[in-house]
């Protein structure tokens, strides 16, 4: 019986974050009325919104993105069959 109810409380916290993630701006600034970690708007990652790398906005006034660092390319290795004997 616990357990039927921890997982039906993980699978409400979840179906309430995936609402989060979809909840338009608008409403998330009016929660964040009643408290001020209710504003922050989900991202790329949980840590985005602290990490200080995103300033919220870029420089036309528009929402600026979390994106990571480009990735160094990588080294091309050309793929050799050799058929057995």
């Amino acid at each position: 019986m616990l357990q039927n109810w921890i997982v039906g409380f993980l699978v409400s916290v979840a179906a309430l974050y995936s609402l989060w993630y979809v909840l338009p701006a608008s409403l998330r600034q009016r929660l964040g009325r009643l408290h001020s970690a209710l504003d922050r708007s989900p991202s790329c990652s949980t840590s985005c919104a602290t990490c200080g790398k995103c300033s919220g906005t870029d420089a036309s006034g528009a929402a600026a993105s979390c994106k990571p660092p480009p990735a160094e390319p990588a080294q091309k290795h050309p793929i050799t069959f050799h058929r057995k004997p």
